[in-house]
């Protein structure tokens, strides 16, 4: 996706992030189901995070972790570090790569635990070789080593377990249509978020 389209897409959500905590007022609460002016500033912070397990032919191991803030009853932000392994045995031949990278999320509560996730992210990484580039004699070291961003926008539902935890299922779509890391779209995230 061309840079024109990235950066309208990216205010659009802010945009609806704002209007819509114009439009609920303090009618929607945070996971506290109080007030946020009522909470000290350690109350409003969490930390969290998810783990996910892909095995098979292609095989990822991830942990992304985050911190945020509730920064009204309806909108929190926040910041992450993701660390992937992959190792993909394309044609009996096992790459694996390591990604690193950071992100920065936003989001806004509807209703009830439904809310409004936006997510921007940035990685680097080895580039994935394709069946056409494969040759048997090659370094799988000396694949480029490159930085990708991406954009998400989606919803997720907040399950409180408990008056400190919250279980989040995400359904997510990038922006990215050239990634070489998401290869599915939409794709699902669930984690937690563990309030101070």
């Amino acid at each position: 996706m061309n840079k024109i389209v990235r950066i309208p897409a990216v205010v659009l959500a802010l945009v609806l992030l704002h209007a819509g905590e114009a439009l609920a007022g303090p009618l929607v609460l945070n996971s506290y189901d109080r007030d946020v002016s009522d909470m000290t500033v350690r109350e409003r912070f969490f930390v969290g995070g998810f783990v996910g397990l892909q095995f098979g032919t292609f095989t990822a191991v991830s942990l992304n972790l985050h911190a945020g803030y509730l920064i009204t009853n309806n909108i929190s932000a926040g910041a992450g570090g993701i660390y992937q392994y992959t190792n993909d045995n394309l044609m009996g031949t096992s790459y694996s790569s390591h990604v690193y990278g950071a992100s920065a999320f936003a989001r806004f509560n509807v209703y009830s635990g439904l809310f409004v996730h936006t997510e921007y992210e940035r990685l680097r990484l080895k580039t994935r070789l394709s069946p056409f580039d494969f040759d048997p004699g090659s370094d799988p070291d000396d694949r480029t080593t490159i930085s990708e961003n991406n954009y998400f926008i989606g919803a997720g539902y907040g399950i409180r377990m408990s008056d400190r935890l919250t279980l989040n299922l995400l359904l997510l779509y990038n922006l990215n249509e050239n990634s070489h890391v998401y290869m599915d779209n939409p794709f699902f995230r669930v984690g937690v978020d563990i309030f101070m």
